[in-house]
């Protein structure tokens, strides 16, 4: 019972310092190259993130049992060298970049035990709903980075919020390994079945196309900017290519593996147009009950087709900007978060590959929810009044494609929702 509470809060944490990692400390922030867009292809947090999921699918495929622990303490290991170190260079970036993937990789490959596997999984998700809903709102306390150039800072700071993070993560991981029994049911990295390796092709394909179909994404983006065609709001509206990739890509996994990747995208989507919450930390802590509260429903009562039918609406409640009625989006910022953890915790459990996929989500699906729903340059977002939220409208064309994009994945997963469910998954978390 130990060992397992320990798991639990160590993959938990290590989903949260991963997600955390991903949004807010790759490529130095969010950089337009308008005069070179080819270079972000390589350079930059989006390609850092692309890099990050690729090795993450990839470690989750390959790792054996006596791998976990030991990637998962490399990751974090590095992660903080490059926290205590306090740079913004590009080999900084890409070394987090691949602690990370590694990080995540372990995590999703400790999380498949088959004693426990629903329970840990939504401990994963948790620390990975928690760090998307968390990691800019906390920026604001972290020591801020000046810069006299695009990538040349002039005096960072060590990263030492990540920095204890990390150190706490590596001493979770240390008593779970030592305190855990023998023979635990860890993903085994002896010989795979033909079913197995078959299994294998598709959440190999998804998992690197999203990545890389999202960072091709930016790149016609930042192209389509330094051209100077005109972007109405923000707006572009061709990030949504994603969609269909993860569609398609979900209704070829088998059984209903992919069901969590159409439930994060939805979330994301839904929560991508919302006020953000702008005032003092305490407030922070209510969403982390919320996305608790969500997970432990979705779990024990689910239906996720009822909380997919609720993002929806809160979708659609950001259109309305009309006194009275302009607090209905504050409204669905509180109930954002119970309806879409409850869904990803419907859709558990899947494997370790498509957990990695998932919890690289909020920072992979960004062409979605950040460029195509809720991105733009001209606009900041100031407070609103005492409310304690930002004053960020969405464009008509924005909440027609959050709407589209939320709909699109609700109807997929009341289609996908008919497939047996996968009961029979073996140690890897593939199915037998």
């Amino acid at each position: 019972m130990v060992n397992r509470a320990l798991v639990s809060v160590a993959v938990a944490v290590g989903a949260f310092i991963s997600v955390v990692v991903l949004l807010t400390r790759l490529g130095g922030g969010q950089s337009v190259f308008e005069s070179d867009p080819w270079r972000v292809l390589y350079q930059g947090d989006v390609a850092c993130v692309a890099l990050c999921a690729v090795v993450a699918v990839v470690g989750s495929v390959l790792m054996g049992r006596s791998l976990v622990f030991f990637v998962g303490g490399a990751g974090l290991v590095a992660l903080g060298a490059v926290a205590a170190v306090g740079t913004t260079a590009n080999w900084a970036s890409y070394v987090s970049a691949v602690a990370a993937g590694l990080l995540i990789a372990a995590i999703g490959s400790l999380a498949v035990q088959e004693d426990s596997r629903e329970s840990l999984q939504s401990w994963l998700f948790a620390g990975a709903l928690v760090g998307a809903w968390l990691a800019r709102p906390l920026e604001q306390y972290r020591s801020s980075v000046p810069y006299s150039g695009a990538y040349t800072s002039t005096g960072t700071p060590p990263d030492w919020p990540l920095v204890v993070g990390v150190v706490a993560a590596l001493v979770l991981f240390a008593a779970a390994r030592f305190t855990g029994p023998p023979h635990a049911r860890f993903p085994d990295e002896n010989g795979r079945s033909a079913t197995q390796r078959s299994a294998l092709g598709p959440t190999l394909t998804l998992g690197i196309a999203v990545p890389v179909v999202a960072l091709l994404s930016w790149w016609w983006f930042i192209a389509t900017l330094g051209s100077g065609d005109d972007i109405e709001g923000g707006t572009w509206a061709y990030g949504i290519v994603l969609l269909p990739v993860i569609v398609v890509g979900v209704w070829w996994l088998p059984h209903r593996n992919g069901l969590v990747l159409l439930a994060m995208l939805a979330m994301l989507t839904a929560a991508a147009g919302l006020p953000q919450w702008q005032g003092s930390w305490p407030m922070l802590l209510v969403f982390v009950l919320l996305i608790a509260g969500g997970l432990v429903s979705g779990r024990r009562w689910a239906h996720p087709m009822i909380a997919m039918g609720v993002l929806l609406a809160c979708t659609l409640m950001t259109a309305i900007d009309e006194s009275p009625w302009s607090t209905a989006g504050i409204v669905a910022a509180f109930v954002v978060p119970v309806a879409g953890a409850h869904v990803v915790a419907a859709c558990l459990p899947t494997t370790a590959p498509v957990s990695t996929i998932a919890v690289a989500g909020p920072a992979t699906l960004f062409p979605v929810v950040g460029i195509t729903v809720a991105y733009s340059f001209s606009s900041s977002s100031g407070s609103s009044g005492s409310s304690g939220f930002d004053s960020r409208q969405l464009t008509t064309t924005e909440v027609i494609l959050a709407a589209v994009t939320v709909a699109a994945c609700g109807i997929a997963l009341a289609f996908l929702s008919r497939r047996r469910p996968p009961s029979d998954l073996d140690e890897k978390g593939l199915p037998a």
